[in-house]
């Protein structure tokens, strides 16, 4: 205990700080539920209506998605830049083996036509 240094005891002290820290913070804190998200912005790429898809409680989306009338895989995830919705850059090689018109698609690294209505809300069965 004689060769125990002034910073090695502030080191240890840092040490159980970090510790208690990281135990509370992802042990009790909020769980990881709670920092998923609930919702799931997607579009009809034949109309451009946008749909938000409510994801809460599920274990994974699969995409493209089937649209909620229709049945067929024609739903696509997008994100709003500056009021354009634009598709996300790793859905989009799944445009090619989609069989349903892309009339809301101009082309893939550009924004989506979507046809101004208010998304729809729905929930994923």
């Amino acid at each position: 205990m004689d060769n125990i240094r002034p910073w090695q005891i502030i080191l240890f002290i840092a040490a159980i700080g970090v510790l208690g820290f990281s135990a509370w913070k992802f042990g009790f804190g909020s769980s990881i539920e709670g920092q998923m998200a609930d919702s799931m912005m997607m579009v009809d790429v034949q109309t451009g209506q946008l749909y938000e898809v409510d994801v809460s409680g599920q274990r994974g989306v699969l995409i493209p998605a089937r649209h909620p009338e229709t049945n067929e895989v024609a739903l696509l995830p997008v994100f709003d830049e500056g009021g354009e919705w634009f598709l996300y850059e790793r859905y989009r090689p799944s445009l090619s083996s989609m069989d349903v018109s892309l009339d809301a698609i101009a082309g893939a690294d550009q924004a989506v036509k979507v046809n101004g209505e208010k998304p729809i809300r729905y929930k994923k069965k």
